[in-house]
C-alpha cells in the first residue's frame, strides 16, 4: 500500500512540472528560430538546465508511485529494501528509471552552476574545462587534451553517481510502504555546485546594488540570481525537512497530521525559482 503523502505529493510535482514546461517556452520564444548554440550562453544554459530539471521531474513523478506496486508479500527484514531485487519488479523498474532521471539532475546543477560563473565572472565554464584543446600529450599523433580528460572524469563520475544511488522501500508500521532515494555521493556533487552557484549569485546582488547600469538589465539580472539562490535554497530544505518533522512530531505528535504541508511547500519553493526565470527572460515590451 502507497502512502498516501506520494499521492497527494502527485498534483504539487504536476504543477512545478507546468510552470517549468511555461518557463522553458518563454524562454524559447524569446529566441525563436534561432539554433540554440547561436543564443547567448546565458540563455543556453537555462535552456538546457530547465529542460534537465523537467525531464527529472516527470520520472520523479512516476517512480516514488509504482516502486512499491509489486509489494504483495511482507518484507522479511526490517532493513531497506533497495536496488534491483529479483521478485520486485516494480522497485527494479523504479531504480532504472531514476538511473536515467538522475542524469537530468545532474545537468541541471551543472548548467545552473555554469550559469552563475557566467554571470558572475564572465568565463564559459563549459567551454573552459570540456571544450579545452590544451594538449596533455600526444600518443600515436594523437592528442589527449584536458577537455577530452575532463569528459571522460565528467563521464565516471555520473556512472559512480548512478550506481550508488538507489530507491529504497521500507514497511511502516501502519503497513503503508515508504519510498525514499539514497542520493549518497550524488547529493554531494549536486550540494556543491548549488552552493557554488549560491555563492556567486550572493555576491552578484551584492555588487549590482551600485553598478550603473540600465534599470532593465540590472532587475533581469537579480532575477536570475534569485532563481538559483532560490532552487539552492529548496534544496537544502529538502535535505532538512526529513529530519525537521522528525523533530516536531517528537515534541507535537499532532505535526505528522501536516506532514504534506512540508512537502507542497519544498515543490512551492522550487517552482518559485522557475518563476523568478520567467521574469527574467520575459520581452516585457512586447505585446500580443
Amino acid at each position: 500500500m502507497i502512502e498516501n503523502e506520494q499521492i497527494y505529493l502527485i498534483p504539487a510535482k504536476i504543477f512545478e512540472i507546468i510552470t517549468y514546461i511555461l518557463v522553458l517556452y518563454t524562454l524559447n520564444r524569446k529566441y525563436r528560430g534561432i539554433n540554440l548554440r547561436k543564443r547567448p550562453p546565458i540563455h543556453q544554459y537555462f535552456v538546457i538546465g530547465i529542460s534537465a530539471w523537467i525531464f527529472y521531474m516527470i520520472f520523479d513523478t512516476i517512480i516514488f508511485v509504482i516502486a512499491p506496486l509489486s509489494i504483495s508479500t511482507p518484507l522479511l527484514s526490517e532493513s531497506p529494501y533497495q536496488g534491483y531485487l529479483t521478485g520486485y519488479a516494480s522497485l527494479t523498474i523504479a531504480n532504472i528509471l531514476r538511473d536515467i532521471a538522475i542524469f537530468g539532475a545532474i545537468c541541471h546543477a551543472w548548467f545552473y552552476c555554469a550559469a552563475a560563473v557566467k554571470i558572475q565572472t564572465g568565463v564559459n565554464l563549459t567551454r573552459k574545462i570540456f571544450g579545452s584543446d590544451e594538449e596533455i600529450l600526444t600518443i600515436n599523433r594523437k592528442s589527449l587534451t584536458w577537455g577530452h580528460l575532463a569528459k571522460i572524469f565528467g563521464f565516471i563520475i555520473l556512472i559512480v553517481v548512478v550506481y550508488l544511488d538507489q530507491i529504497a522501500i521500507i514497511v511502516n508500521p501502519d503497513s503503508t510502504i515508504h519510498v525514499s532515494s539514497d542520493w549518497g555521493i550524488g547529493l554531494i556533487v549536486i550540494l556543491i555546485l548549488y552552493t557554488t552557484s549560491t555563492i556567486l549569485m550572493f555576491r552578484q546582488l551584492v555588487a549590482l546594488r551600485n553598478k550603473p547600469m540600465e534599470v532593465e538589465y540590472k532587475k533581469r539580472a537579480k532575477f536570475l540570481g534569485w532563481s538559483i539562490i532560490i532552487f539552492t535554497i529548496g534544496l537544502f530544505y529538502w535535505g532538512l525537512t526529513g529530519s525537521l518533522v522528525k523533530w516536531l512530531i517528537s515534541w507535537i505528535p499532532d505535526i505528522a497530521s501536516y506532514t504534506i504541508i512540508f512537502l507542497y511547500l519544498g515543490h512551492f519553493i522550487w517552482m518559485l525559482s522557475g518563476i523568478y526565470v520567467y521574469l527574467a527572460f520575459r520581452d516585457v515590451n512586447k505585446t500580443e
